[in-house]
């Protein structure tokens, strides 16, 4: 693997890291929900959230809260191609498991007291399954296949997809605040306030 090669996984992995992240305009997932799948753009004003819908965010922001933990860029070294590819590919599997946990999370908090509630959290539990399979499907192609090849372009390329995707869940509750019906509920609950989620 070229020290280009590596520095591209690199870049990509980074992209999608904690601190930042957005996925492309083109990804729109159900229902246009922004988050892993792209953003939703529209002029309408966000409603304002009765008690219990920021109570509902407030235990949404509770569950998730460990859910997609701050973790550490993998460690590349150029000397060491078999390393930085294990290495890379072990970052998007813990990053896929991570995201398992989320969706579990917020299946077990339930679908917010909105009349679209039920439809937002089957979306959005659909999209974090399927990052989540992109995110495995791209980590096997790198373990799987010889750098240089078609094969590991081809792994290489999901692998920035399945990043920039990932992205889109930093913090774990994006797509939720960004809907209209609910983004007032995050800004109010106070476990929403802490970082991370």
């Amino acid at each position: 693997m070229s020290r280009r090669v590596i520095a591209g996984l690199v870049l990509a992995a980074l992209a999608a890291g904690p601190l930042t992240g957005c996925g492309g305009a083109g990804d729109a997932g159900p229902g246009g929900m922004p988050g892993a799948t792209g953003s939703a753009v529209s002029a309408k004003p966000r409603a304002k959230a009765g008690k219990e819908t920021v109570a509902w965010a407030g235990r949404v922001c509770d569950a998730l809260s460990g859910g997609l933990t701050k973790s550490p860029p993998p460690k590349i070294d150029p000397k060491d191609v078999a390393e930085s590819e294990r290495a890379i590919a072990a970052y998007m599997t813990g990053m896929a498991k991570r995201l398992g946990t989320v969706r579990t999370r917020l299946a077990e908090v339930g679908p917010p007291p909105v009349p679209t509630g039920q439809a937002l959290l089957t979306g959005m539990g659909g999209d974090l399954k399927a990052v989540q399979g992109q995110l495995l499907a791209a980590a096997s192609g790198l373990r799987e296949t010889k750098a240089g090849t078609p094969a590991f372009r081809t792994a290489q390329g999901n692998a920035g997809k399945a990043m920039r995707r990932l992205g889109g869940y930093q913090p774990p509750t994006r797509a939720l605040r960004a809907d209209l019906s609910l983004g007032d509920a995050f800004t109010r609950a106070a476990p929403c306030r802490e970082g991370g989620v």
